[in-house]
């Protein structure tokens, strides 16, 4: 090989061997990972069915149904209740007087209280803890808070047979 060879492949060999080591490096960069956990609550319930109701036995029917709460960590929680569509005449929201109907203006008188005898605190909607049940907070979205509601049909009720129903709101805070 001549010298004029060997000095072209030595320059040659060289500019590879520089091109190699400039891409050879490394560099970093950073980024951000965020989000915004919201406030919310998914709220469900269960009825209060007191099943056949027979006002000649004298016998007061209670039942319990129940207000769910699923909320975000850390909420405080508290419910609520409306008078219902059939609210007797003088029923408050802090006190209501509850009335079930048989849809031809027949009323039949219960009562949703915030806790089980002996309380008979009437549910409704007010200060927590007086009109309604204390307020609760939420330990994990995992874990869902119950409201118990007790309900109460006083024995000895005066209405006639049929069917009788009320819709009453709950009304959950966060």
């Amino acid at each position: 090989m001549t010298s004029g060879k060997r000095a072209l492949t030595a320059a040659v060999i060289a500019l590879g061997a520089s091109a190699a080591s400039a891409w050879g490096g490394s560099a970093n960069t950073s980024f951000s990972v965020s989000t915004t956990v919201v406030n919310n609550c998914t709220v469900a319930s269960r009825g209060i069915s007191f099943g056949s109701y027979d006002a000649t036995r004298g016998i007061t029917a209670t039942a319990q149904g129940a207000v769910v709460a699923k909320c975000t960590r850390g909420d405080s929680v508290s419910v609520a209740l409306d008078q219902g569509i059939y609210p007797a005449p003088g029923s408050t929201p802090a006190v209501p007087a509850r009335r079930m109907s048989d849809g031809a203006s027949h009323y039949l008188p219960y009562h949703i209280y915030i806790a089980a005898s002996p309380s008979r605190t009437e549910w409704g909607s007010g200060a927590a803890g007086r009109n309604e049940p204390l307020t609760q907070i939420a330990p994990s979205v995992g874990a869902p808070l119950t409201f118990t509601t007790y309900g109460s049909l006083p024995s000895g009720t005066n209405a006639p047979a049929g069917n009788y129903l009320d819709i009453v709101t709950a009304i959950v805070t966060f």
